[in-house]
């Protein structure tokens, strides 16, 4: 089997567009989603355009701020409304900060972080909130909890 040539204009990754299926039913989480598959986007975009190591860098940090953000906010309406699942939820936003840290801190920005890093989040973005936080959604929900 031949490899594809790629030609140089084209993206080596895809942008994730943001659909209304994921939403989870919650004004304020739907809305940190929405911001998540932005900032993946413009990581995306950054690697694709083969910017700066700094550039890729910075947008990689801003995107590991808003979910550490995010992931508060969910962790608190968590305690905060006796989530039966608080534990198992908490361990795999831990697990996800933390692998996302460790590559960041372990390889060069671009190249093979921004491999890695681009496959990583875009599975695990779709899938956590397709998974776990369509379950805290419809859990919110039935509780009555509003957004901010």
């Amino acid at each position: 089997m031949l490899a594809k040539t790629m030609k140089p204009t084209e993206p080596r990754w895809d942008t994730v567009a943001w659909q209304d299926s994921f939403g989870v039913g919650h004004a304020d989480i739907d809305a940190d989603h929405k911001r998540l598959f932005e900032l993946f986007n413009e990581f995306v975009t950054a690697v694709n355009d083969n910017r700066a190591d700094s550039d890729i860098e910075s947008v990689l940090v801003e995107l590991l701020e808003y979910t550490d953000h995010h992931f508060d906010r969910e962790e608190r309406l968590m305690r905060e409304h006796g989530y039966p699942d608080y534990e198992t939820h908490k361990t795999m936003h831990d697990t996800f900060v933390r692998q996302v840290h460790d590559v960041n801190n372990a390889l060069d920005a671009g190249g093979e972080q921004g491999a890695f890093v681009l496959g990583f989040l875009g599975k695990w973005l779709s899938g956590h909130i397709l998974g776990v936080d369509k379950k805290l959604g419809a859990f919110l929900r039935d509780r009555g909890v509003e957004a901010a």
